[in-house]
C-alpha cells in the first residue's frame, strides 16, 4: 500500500504502543508476552507502527497506546494488514487496521486523532 491508496489523512506522531502478542488465563501462570513498539503515524482508522519482530498478517491483537500528550492509554483491538522491512533502519514497519469493537476506546481514540 502507498500514501496513493489511503482513505484518509495521517498524522506523523510517534506514541507508544503495547501489543499483547499472547496473553493467557490466570491458570497459565502469567505467560503474556508485550511487544512494545512506537507508532510512525496514526489515522481514525490505523496506526503505522516500527516494530522489532514481524508479525503475522491478519492476525488481530488487543493494543494500548500511551498518548503522550495527554498521558492518556487508549485501549484498542486492530488487525495486522501488512509487514515490510524497514529499509531505513532496523526493524518492520506494520499496518494495523483499528476495528469498531465494544470495551475498547474506539471513540476517544476517533475524538482525539
Amino acid at each position: 500500500m502507498n500514501d496513493n491508496d489511503r482513505q484518509e489523512a495521517r498524522l506523523a506522531r510517534a506514541q507508544t504502543i503495547f501489543i499483547e502478542v499472547q496473553s493467557h488465563y490466570p491458570a497459565d501462570n502469567g505467560n503474556d508476552k508485550l511487544l512494545i513498539c512506537s507508532s510512525v503515524d496514526l489515522s481514525a482508522n490505523g496506526i503505522r507502527a516500527l516494530v522489532d519482530e514481524p508479525l503475522p498478517v491478519e492476525a488481530i491483537y488487543h493494543l494500548c497506546v500511551e498518548l503522550h500528550e495527554t498521558a492518556e492509554r487508549l485501549f484498542l483491538v486492530a488487525q495486522v494488514k501488512w509487514v515490510k522491512n524497514a529499509d531505513d533502519q532496523e526493524g518492520y514497519y506494520i499496518g494495523l487496521s483499528i476495528f469498531e469493537s465494544d470495551d475498547t476506546d474506539i471513540e476517544r481514540w476517533k475524538q482525539h486523532i
